[in-house]
């Protein structure tokens, strides 16, 4: 098991400080949407990053294990927010891959290395939201 330990520290109005040990802090705030400022990371923007940087993480794992090379690895993602019976829920995150191979012929073993890399993210799995995945090679 292991355990990630972070805090937050309030600062003024509808904003905060995101801290975890031996790392830079982070500014975060309430949405623009609920009234929050405008140019800082929100809970719903770190929620979408973080399933988007784990798959990205997931799929160099499995991309070096399969031993596919490539050239770049870019994602974009989207996170759904929306009225739920119960609140304002996660509907679903859609994470989009592209990926440049050094090899075109590797594009099947990249395409398979990139979806068990969102099978296997531990964010993806822990989410009551569906991750939908995309993935473009080149």
């Amino acid at each position: 098991m292991w355990i990630y330990e972070t805090s937050v520290d309030w600062k003024e109005g509808k904003t905060g400080e995101a801290n975890c040990s031996g790392k830079p802090g982070l500014e975060v705030a309430t949405p623009p949407e609920f009234g929050g400022p405008e140019g800082i990371w929100t809970p719903e923007d770190l929620l979408t990053s973080a399933v988007e940087s784990c798959i990205m993480a997931s799929a160099l794992f499995f991309l070096n294990r399969g031993k596919i090379a490539f050239r770049s690895y870019k994602s974009k993602a989207a996170g759904h927010l929306e009225k739920g019976p119960t609140g304002l829920v996660f509907s679903r995150i859609a994470v989009e891959v592209a990926l440049v191979l050094e090899d075109p012929g590797q594009a099947d073993a990249a395409h398979k290395a990139v979806v068990q890399a969102e099978k296997t993210c531990p964010l993806s799995n822990s989410l009551s939201c569906p991750v939908e995945l995309a993935i473009n090679l080149s």
